[in-house]
């Protein structure tokens, strides 16, 4: 007998729960699943007034407009502007809001089935007048999402490399059956563009597919799309234009149709210098900046009449990794000792790093999540890692280290010395380096700080191993399972303590020898493979646990990471001001954005 769960999203990027025992009011009440299952799913809260182009920048070329081909951040930016999915990203990162499906719910049987079943919204057009069916969502995942020739996914598959068997429930109505229970899919499928099955299906066996949305052919009838706004024309280097799409399912309260905007022109810059003259001059009406830009933009704010946003920490991380296989035996030790990570962790002037590189617009970061994410444990800043130069050497007398005559030395009387190295080119890990390396002289260790080439750096960390201490950064997510590569012990990403069998061109046959995977290695390595099938509180447990273990244990030692900033002209009302997110940013539902006129 099947068990009928109802879910709903905790965090994003391949995150949902399942709940026994409680009815959806419940579910919905407490957590962020946020699904109008009535005739209004596809009504907006919001009153704005039609009209006007709003100017957008994006830095660097576009090539394409196709989803199913190698595409660039920016490039995906572009296509989510005329394609939607099944379900709508929330400001959390999510897919936990109606998109394409009006209503969603999940089973897992009792043989360990997953199922996910979408129901299709009422009386969904494509920008040419077409229907929109449920034989287009089928079509695009038996074609595009499922065919190794075309698809770029990772995470469809199930941890047994299984697709799921899709099927027509009705006319309205399509399921997703894993034979497994798979909790990573649901994000994969609810958050992949659906594809014009009438205008694409004549193509998808051409050796040109991949090619078929090329901007070369934007003046033709192909482009045809199921998003707020359809690209209408193109000029190399210059810019880009999108217009309102005529037939775009969403109404506001009143039931006028969305989106406000009639048009809206992206200018291509070169770099973000160029972006930031373009909103400088007013060729753009809204600039997303780094906090480096902060105060330029600050004083000439009242002038410009702009608005300025700051939202949540970004994903993005930098952190310090010791090479617990270092080629020194010596060394190896210090890197492998807890304490001597903490120490070097509570040394770390955090709040200086935000000052000076963050410009007072940072977040300090203590574990592998940032803030934003919706599995942040708030406990890891709990765990007496914060500045404290009595509280570092406090660590370091528990690790068997002893500070005499303003020199630290370990308990066999060696000097605690040892090589630090980033990459050229990055500002921000340069300064980080610089205060740590002045603030490591409080506790006794004067360090070797060197730039190298970023491909030389990567050489050094998954090729030869030959490194002591590095400066490095993950892009991040709000899903810790998009990490396992580099959590897990046979991850490839699991630079600072490979194992013999992923590298053996690393190690000798002494350090094969005296290779170590601690107790929380083989605990976090556990975590990692539970949660693809693990859901609910357990779910939220064991990433509760992965962040103490990586937090307590300093396995990397994290800085700190900037806020989202965003500017904007305050003629323009937008919708997302409150506590953006990198991942949704300032232009969440575009659709309601308007102009005054």
């Amino acid at each position: 007998m099947k068990k009928l769960i109802y879910f709903i999203m905790l965090i994003g990027f391949a995150s949902i729960i399942f709940y026994g025992c409680l009815n959806s009011k419940e579910i919905l009440a407490n957590n962020n699943f946020e699904i109008d299952y009535s005739e209004n799913w596809a009504v907006e809260n919001v009153e704005g007034v039609p009209g006007e182009i709003l100017k957008l920048g994006i830095i660097g070329s576009i090539k394409t407009l196709t989803p199913f081909a190698t595409i660039t951040e920016n490039e995906s930016k572009l296509i989510n502007l005329f394609l939607d999915s099944l379900m709508y990203i929330s400001n959390d990162g999510i897919h936990s809001k109606s998109g394409l499906a009006k209503s969603v719910n999940a089973e897992v049987t009792e043989d360990g089935s997953t199922m996910y079943t979408f129901e299709l919204g009422d009386n969904i057009k494509w920008s040419d007048g077409e229907p929109l069916t449920i034989d287009d969502v089928i079509w695009t995942f038996k074609n595009i999402w499922f065919n190794p020739l075309y698809s770029k996914y990772v995470g469809i598959e199930d941890q047994n490399g299984d697709l799921p068997k899709i099927v027509k429930i009705n006319d309205n109505t399509i399921r997703f059956i894993y034979n497994s229970k798979y909790r990573l899919g649901y994000e994969r499928i609810a958050s992949a563009k659906i594809l014009p099955k009438h205008i694409l299906e004549n193509y998808v066996n051409d050796s040109d597919f991949e090619n078929v949305w090329n901007l070369d052919n934007l003046n033709s009838e192909l482009f045809v799309g199921s998003g707020p706004f359809i690209p209408k024309r193109y000029l190399p280097d210059e810019e880009i234009v999108f217009e309102k799409n005529p037939n775009y399912y969403r109404k506001d309260k009143n039931g006028n149709s969305l989106p406000y905007l009639n048009q809206i022109i992206y200018k291509i810059a070169n770099d973000e210098d160029e972006m930031k003259n373009f909103f400088i001059n007013g060729e753009i009406d809204i600039y997303e900046f780094l906090p480096s830009d902060y105060e330029s933009i600050k004083n000439l704010s009242e002038e410009k009449n702009w608005e300025i946003i700051e939202g949540k920490p970004l994903y993005g991380t930098q952190f310090i990794a010791f090479n617990f296989n270092a080629k020194d035996a010596i060394k190896r030790q210090w890197f492998r000792n807890k304490y001597f990570r903490r120490a070097i962790s509570r040394i770390l002037d955090r709040d200086k790093i935000i000052q000076n590189v963050y410009y007072n617009h940072g977040t300090a970061l203590y574990g592998p999540l940032s803030p934003s994410s919706f599995f942040y444990n708030s406990k890891v800043e709990n765990l007496n890692l914060d500045y404290s130069v009595d509280g570092a050497i406090s660590e370091l007398d528990k690790g068997g280290f002893k500070l005499e005559n303003g020199i630290l030395y370990d308990s066999n009387g060696n000097q605690v010395t040892f090589n630090l190295i980033t990459n050229i080119n990055n500002t921000i890990r340069l300064e980080i380096g610089n205060i740590l390396k002045e603030d490591l002289k409080k506790i006794g260790i004067e360090i070797t700080f060197t730039q190298i080439e970023f491909n030389d750096l990567v050489s050094k960390l998954v090729g030869t191993g030959d490194w002591e201490s590095v400066i490095i950064g993950f892009t991040g997510s709000v899903d810790p399972a998009s990490s396992w590569n580099v959590w897990r012990t046979d991850g490839g990403l699991h630079f600072w303590n490979f194992s013999p069998e992923i590298r053996p061109d690393m190690f000798d046959d002494e350090l094969r020898a005296d290779y170590v995977v601690p107790e929380y290695e083989k605990r976090i390595d556990e975590i990692m493979r539970l949660q693809v099938e693990t859901y609910g509180e357990e779910l939220e447990n064991l990433f509760n646990e992965f962040q103490l273990l990586v937090s307590d244990n300093q396995i990397l030692v994290y800085t700190a990471s900037p806020n989202y900033l965003a500017a904007y002209n305050k003629n323009i009302h937008v919708y997302n001001i409150d506590s953006p997110t990198q991942v949704a940013g300032i232009l969440w539902k575009i659709w309601n954005i308007w102009k005054e006129h």
